[in-house]
């Protein structure tokens, strides 16, 4: 199989969960918004979107999380997305909350500001500056939730959700959005994410 990739949050995603698999997947390095949009990769994803993940067989996955579930299921060892019914429940309900509540935002931002989305969008500035503006409040929220001292952001132990989180603080650090400097919490859960090996896939 092989990894469709670009320089980007969600083909990020995907090769942080990759590499905390420890397995190899080739990937074929391409430029989002140039490389994406030919007649060429829409047959491949008609949504002209990455990442890509084609099998040996030739057929597709798309989707950076539906990718990962792929993944997690032909590589179970180590689980990232839970053992048991409830570790499977809480790691979704938390990498929805991640997903939802600071991966969007940071998003949004980042869609309705720069160029290369100037085409996928009507750009509003007004809303990325509101989107902006609200990632702080937001850091506050998880802040509070990990002050139980919990060392991942689902638990004990480094899951899908932390992915996520690793894909909002790569966004934050590329359009200077840093958490705010009082979210010890927080800021000490990037400080140990940012430390994994796993960290410059």
């Amino acid at each position: 199989m092989k990894l469709y990739n670009a320089n980007a949050g969600n083909p990020k995603r995907v090769r942080i969960f990759i590499a905390e698999k420890g397995i190899d997947v080739p990937r074929v390095d391409l430029e989002a918004g140039t490389d994406t949009r030919t007649d060429e990769f829409r047959n491949i994803n008609s949504l002209a979107e990455l990442p890509v993940l084609e099998l040996d067989d030739g057929r597709i996955i798309t989707e950076s999380v539906a990718i990962c579930r792929y993944l997690e299921a032909r590589y179970p060892e180590p689980p990232l997305m839970g053992r048991d019914a409830f570790e499977q429940g809480i790691i979704e309900m938390w990498s929805q909350r991640i997903f939802h509540q600071l991966f969007l935002p940071h998003g949004h931002y980042v869609r309705h500001t720069i160029d290369l989305f100037k085409d996928v969008v009507t750009q509003v500035p007004d809303f990325a500056a509101a989107e902006r503006a609200v990632i702080p409040q937001r850091w506050e929220w998880l802040n509070e939730e990990m002050s139980d001292g919990r060392p991942f952001i689902a638990g004990d132990e480094f899951s899908m959700a932390d992915i996520h989180g690793m894909v909002v603080l790569m966004l934050g650090g590329f359009f200077d959005l840093p958490i705010p400097a009082s979210c010890t919490f927080a800021n000490r859960w990037a400080d140990s994410v940012r430390a994994r090996q796993s960290w410059d896939a």
